[in-house]
Formats: C-alpha cells, structure tokens, sequence
C-alpha cells in the first residue's frame, strides 16, 4: 500500500499500511517537510525488511531457513546459518532456560493433535510419541550450523520473530534519522522516541473477548508494548474451551491467562515475557511476570485484570 502524507504547519505525517507475517501492519512517521520522500523510502524498506524475515523463518515456506532445517532434521546434516539467525538463536536458549523450558520453539510439532487454525482437536493417544519429539536440547549448533537431533522434529521461530522485527525496524527508523515514529505488527508496537510535540504515543490494549474494545490506553515513549493471549484461538470441546498455549511438557493446552501485555525497551524482551507468562498457569503468571520486572496487564480468563498497568477499577 502507498505511503501518505499529512501536511500540518511545519510537519508531515507519513503512513504506511501493509500486511506482513499473517496480520496487519501500519507505521508512522512524524518528521519535516523536507524529509517526505526519504520517509516513503524508508517505510518501503522497512517492510522489504520485514517481508525478508518472513521469507526466512517461516515455517509455512517451503523455501525458507526454518523448512530447510526442519528437513533435515535426524539426517545428522547441517544447515548453515548467519549471525543474525544464531543471535535468535540463542536468544531461544537462554528463553528455554529461564522459563525452565515453558517456551519451547521445537513444541510445534503438537500441533499434529492441536490444531486451532480448523478448531479442531486430534487423538491425544498420540502425545506422548510427539513429545519425544519435543525439547530444545535437542537442537544441536556448532560452527558448522544448526542441526536437529531426531527425524520429524520441527523447529518455529515464530514465537520471536515478529517481535523481533518490529525492533528492527524502529532500529532502521533511528539509524536513517527518524526519531518520532510508531511501529504497529499486529498488536505488538515500537514507539520510536515521542510525538515530534513532545506528548507521548498513546496506544490500547484490547480486550482478549472482544478485539474491538479497548481495556486500557497506555503511552509510550522509546518503548515497545507486546501482548500475548488467546484472542479467540481456541477450541471448544464438550463445553470445554482449550488455549491455544500448549504445555510443551505435558502436550496439553495451558489454563492460564486470556491476555498479558508487558512494556520494555525491547519489542522482543516485552513479547518474551508476555508468551512465557501465558505460558504459565494461572495462579503462577503473576509471578513470573513480578520477577521480570517490568510494567505489565494480566487479563484472567474471567476478564479480570490485574498488574501495574491494570485501570483502578479493574484491579482485584
């Protein structure tokens, strides 16, 4: 989609929308009127730059990096990789780690029995076979490359790499001189320094029942907010509805929190929090989100809310 430009008096508002990674995208830029053509320029490279990750660690490309290692896993053979995909790489380890395994991105493969995409749940008999297909430390790197341990193990970056876009971009943003912007990927946002007034960027969080409807508005300024939650990824069994976040332990999807939204400097560092968080049980995510130690909303599955960022009237 095209760039456009508001003119205001010594100011120009450049938009640009545009759908990448499975969802929505939108960027805005304040800045002078001498820089509008290097702001479409720059929206245009920003979503080339997206469009370039996805093309990488897709799961559904056949001719992306993480098809190619999925391919070749239990071969023993390695597929070569960048710094830039050792650096997610890694950032996955030490995530595994810290969650002591919850967030877990060779966990796909469960979608073999879990699949919300048709709503539908498989034979659960077949768990405990999947699962063996199921662990980081199973995934071997060395200077060679990446490897995985066992056939049919599947690696999915896609728990990180959205997030992790979005902190390129406004990385891009900065580095091109742009200093008041605001990055959108569906739901996760940048907020590149302020508003070129000084008045921070004011965002929502949406309620996890209703998307339309907004819970609460947040400012941001040189921030980044990221939600995870079910947002009607479910499936309704018996009466029964099944979240979306699967026990990569257990196999079993996870009883925990409709929605958290966490605030950090990084889109990638707040998204990690947040999925771990929705990763947890529910009488355990208030916990994992304190010990992070950043700004945060939790939204129960009764629609409570609960955290820092929590309007008054909605605290418990």
């Amino acid at each position: 989609m095209a760039s456009v430009g508001v003119l205001t008096e010594k100011l120009v508002i450049t938009e640009h929308a545009f759908k990448v990674m499975g969802g929505p995208a939108r960027l805005v830029i304040e800045h002078s009127p001498c820089r509008a053509a290097i702001a479409r320029s720059a929206c245009q490279a920003i979503e080339n730059l997206l469009i370039d990750l996805e093309a990488r660690y897709s799961r559904y490309r056949e001719d992306s990096l993480i098809s190619q290692i999925n391919r070749l896993a239990g071969t023993g053979k390695w597929t070569p990789v960048d710094e830039e995909t050792r650096a997610l790489l890694q950032f996955c380890e030490r995530l595994w780690e810290q969650s002591q395994g919850l967030f877990d991105p060779t966990a796909g493969i469960l979608r073999q029995v879990w699949d919300f995409s048709q709503g539908h749940r498989g034979d659960v008999t077949h768990l405990p076979n999947l699962l063996k297909k199921v662990g980081w430390s199973r995934v071997a790197q060395c200077e060679a490359g990446i490897g995985l341990l066992d056939t049919h193990m599947e690696l999915d970056l896609g728990g990180i790499v959205k997030e992790y876009g979005a902190d390129k971009a406004a990385q891009y943003l900065r580095d091109n001189g742009f200093h008041h912007a605001l990055i959108e990927l569906a739901g996760d946002i940048v907020a590149v320094g302020s508003k070129h007034s000084g008045a921070p960027w004011t965002v929502g969080i949406s309620n996890p029942d209703n998307p339309r409807e907004t819970l609460v508005s947040i400012e941001l300024n040189n921030s980044a907010l990221a939600t995870s939650g079910d947002y009607q990824r479910i499936i309704e069994i018996d009466g029964r509805q099944y979240s979306h976040f699967l026990n990569p332990h257990t196999g079993w999807p996870v009883a925990g929190a409709a929605s958290v939204s966490v605030i950090s400097d990084s889109c990638l560092t707040a998204g990690a929090v947040a999925t771990v968080a929705c990763l947890h049980p529910a009488d355990e995510t208030e916990t994992w989100l304190t010990k992070a130690g950043l700004p945060w909303l939790s939204v129960g599955q009764n629609g409570k809310c609960s955290g820092p960022l929590a309007p008054p009237s909605s605290s418990p």
